[in-house]
């Protein structure tokens, strides 16, 4: 398993390459460093350890790190893959992370790792930046899915210069060609449904973020499943938010919402775990009881329900049945680029009865 500071040290790797010969020669300090890849100053200075140790950067004490004259040329090659991510400290895990560079590496490929930060200026920046110095394959995870993106041509004047694409999780509709590893979104939604309608419950509201295009197709699941139980629904019990102004549903929206949506509710649908356990200290704080007087569910495809916070309750979740998506995405990007059939993977769901859900009293 690759330790994070190899994984950052990558990502730095790949920076230093944008750079050029002729770019800034000064690296961001220590302390920006861990705020961009939210990892302790010891992960970043055994990465910087490391670049050091490798002739790629000269660290001076009191002035900061600096690229080495030694380090360029260092191009990027076709014989080099790719992996966007929202942020490196996100979905995938470092675990996955390690073990696609492994099974790309066997392959005699290396893995330059870029953050789009979910944001589609920083997601066409990186694409410019390929065009120049194509890769032989990229594995991505799309960014604000459920809104149209300006940069589907630049994925496919990619695909034009021999650049091999699987997407990870959410893709873009309008790339139909382009492969996906992804969980099937609306099985997802009706499971979770289907098993909080057997607990009894028949108000269910939920929280998605909206530039998600998986929380629309759950939502859509989650409305469909109450419309086939002949049940009601209102629309105002589901909460969007927006991650870029918040990254996840901040106090006051949430306590907004559990005053004016979640009065004749007896169950709450999260996105994902995070979420819920943001929610979960929300409704104690104003008397609710979970799961006595609400139920919270969510989605995980990140193994979050088998980590326990303190002073709440395991989250019931529905999960992906399979946890190493990344594996399979890299698995089939190397059955792209070697020219063999391949098609997009879809995975199922499994429910995790957490302490979260129960009948409604």
């Amino acid at each position: 398993m690759a330790l994070k500071y190899k994984i950052l040290a990558d990502a730095l790797k790949t920076e230093i390459n944008h750079r050029g010969p002729y770019g800034e020669r000064r690296l961001p300090t220590e302390a920006e460093l861990m705020e961009r890849y939210q990892v302790s100053r010891q992960t970043v200075r055994r990465a910087l350890s490391l670049l050091a140790d490798e002739g790629l950067i000269d660290r001076r004490q009191g002035s900061g790190s600096y690229i080495s004259s030694s380090a360029f040329p260092v191009a990027l090659s076709f014989s080099n893959i790719a992996l966007f991510l929202p942020e490196i400290t996100s979905f995938p895990a470092f675990h996955e992370i390690s073990e696609a560079q492994t099974i790309l590496n066997s392959s005699g490929y290396s893995v330059q790792v870029y953050c789009t930060e979910n944001r589609v200026a920083k997601e066409r920046e990186l694409l410019l930046n390929l065009l120049k110095q194509p890769v032989r394959g990229l594995l991505a995870i799309g960014v604000r899915t459920a809104f149209p993106n300006p940069n589907l041509f630049l994925y496919k004047e990619l695909i034009a210069k021999g650049t091999s694409i699987v997407f990870l999780g959410d893709a873009y509709p309008e790339l139909s060609d382009v492969l996906q590893v992804s969980p099937d979104h609306f099985d997802g939604g009706e499971l979770l449904t289907r098993h909080l309608l057997t607990l009894g419950h028949k108000k269910i509201a939920g929280i998605f973020p909206l530039d998600d295009q998986s929380a629309r197709i759950r939502y859509a699941a989650i409305l469909h499943t109450l419309c086939e139980k002949d049940l009601s629904f209102d629309d105002r019990n589901f909460l969007w938010y927006d991650p870029l102004a918040t990254q996840a549903p901040d106090t006051k929206l949430l306590l907004s919402f559990i005053r004016l949506h979640l009065a004749d509710c007896t169950a709450v649908i999260c996105q994902d775990c995070a979420i819920a356990r943001q929610l979960i200290p929300e409704l104690n704080h104003m008397g609710i009881s979970v799961p006595q007087r609400v139920s919270v569910a969510a989605f995980d495809t990140v193994s979050q329900s088998a980590k326990k916070a303190r002073n709440i309750p395991r989250i019931t979740c529905a999960s992906c049945t399979e946890p190493e998506l990344l594996r399979i995405a890299a698995e089939l990007l190397l059955a792209r680029i070697d020219g063999k059939k391949a098609s997009s993977v879809q995975c199922s769901w499994t429910i995790g009865q957490g302490d979260s859900t129960a009948s409604p009293e």
